[in-house]
C-alpha cells in the first residue's frame, strides 16, 4: 500500500511539474516586455507547486516563478504577475477571501478557473466574524477598464458579497461559466457605459443572503441588474431566487438582448425593463 501511495505523489507531481514547467516557458516568452500578455498560476487552498507555501506567503516567496497564493497578486504585480494585462489561471480548488479588482490598466485580461477546479471568491470564513462582515460590505469582482479592453471572467464561483461581480467603467466584460450566488444587492451589476456577455452562467438566491454583524437589507436584490448607459447580451444562463428581479434593466440605452436559451424563474418579478423570451416562461 505504501508503495502505491508512492507512486500515486510521484503521478501527481509529475503532473504538477509539467504544468508548471510548461507555464514557466511560456512566462518566460512574454517576459521581455512590459506590455506583454502574461500567463500566470494562482493557487487555491492546496500547494501547487510543492514549496509549502499557501495565500500570502507564496506571493511574497521571493522567487520568479509565475506562480501566486491570492488572485490580486497575479493581476497587479509588474514583475511576477500579469500587470492587469494577461491570463491568470487558477490551478487548484479553493476559497480566496479577496475582492479582486479587474482593471485591465495594461491590456486584456482573463481570469479563469482550469477545467475540474473549484475557484470560490468567497466572502465568508468561519471564525473571522470581523472579515466576514468586512468583506460581506464590499463586492466579490471588480472590474473598471477603458472601452479598448476586454476582460473575461471563466469558470468562478463569486458567492456572499454586495454584488457578486460589478462591471463599470466603458469595458467589454465576457462572463463565461460562471456562478454568482447569495450576493445581497446584485449577483451580477452591469453600470456605466460597459457593454456585457453574459453566457452559460447561474445567479442564484440574490437578496436573500444572511450573515452576522452585516447590514442584511437588499438594495435592491437583483439577479442581473443593468444601468446607465450599459448594455448587453444575456444567453444560455439561469437567473432564479432573487428577491426582486431577475433581470432589470434601467439602462438609458435599453440594449438588453436576452435569448431563448436563459432560464429565468421563481424571481419578483422575473424581469423588469427588458423583454423576456417565450422560453422563460413556465
Amino acid at each position: 500500500m505504501k508503495t502505491q501511495n508512492r507512486s500515486t505523489a510521484n503521478k501527481t507531481g509529475g503532473a504538477s511539474s509539467r504544468w508548471i514547467r510548461f507555464f514557466s516557458a511560456a512566462c518566460l516568452l512574454y517576459s521581455a516586455g512590459a506590455l506583454a500578455n502574461h500567463p500566470v498560476l494562482v493557487e487555491g487552498e492546496r500547494d501547487f507547486d510543492g514549496d509549502g507555501r499557501l495565500g500570502v506567503a507564496e506571493d511574497n516567496d521571493g522567487q520568479d516563478d509565475q506562480i501566486f497564493g491570492t488572485i490580486n497578486a497575479a493581476l497587479a504585480a509588474a514583475n511576477r504577475g500579469v500587470n492587469q494585462n494577461g491570463h491568470v489561471i487558477i490551478v487548484t480548488s479553493g476559497r480566496f477571501l479577496e475582492t479582486v479588482a479587474i482593471t485591465a490598466a495594461n491590456g486584456d485580461v482573463t481570469l479563469q478557473a482550469a477545467p475540474g477546479v473549484e475557484a470560490e471568491i468567497e466572502a465568508v470564513r468561519a471564525g473571522d466574524a470581523a472579515g466576514n462582515a468586512r468583506r460581506q460590505a464590499a463586492p466579490g469582482i471588480i472590474v473598471n477598464a477603458p472601452a479598448n479592453r476586454i476582460v473575461t471572467i471563466r469558470n468562478i464561483v463569486s458567492r456572499n458579497w454586495t454584488d457578486g461581480i460589478l462591471a463599470s467603467g466603458a469595458a467589454r466584460v465576457v462572463i463565461d461559466g460562471c456562478r454568482v450566488e447569495h450576493n445581497k444587492n446584485f449577483g451580477i451589476h452591469v453600470t456605466d457605459s460597459v457593454k456585457a456577455t453574459i453566457v452559460n452562467s447561474q445567479v442564484v438566491g440574490s437578496g436573500f443572503r444572511v450573515g452576522a454583524g452585516v447590514d442584511n437589507i437588499p438594495a435592491p436584490g437583483v439577479g442581473i441588474g443593468f444601468e446607465n448607459m450599459s448594455a448587453g447580451v444575456i444567453a444560455s444562463t439561469t437567473v432564479s431566487g432573487s428577491f426582486a428581479a431577475g433581470i432589470s434593466n434601467m439602462a438609458d440605452k435599453r440594449g438588453v438582448k436576452i435569448y431563448n436559451t436563459a432560464v429565468v424563474f421563481d424571481n419578483s418579478p422575473d424581469f423588469v425593463g427588458v423583454r423576456p423570451p417565450l422560453s422563460s416562461f413556465f
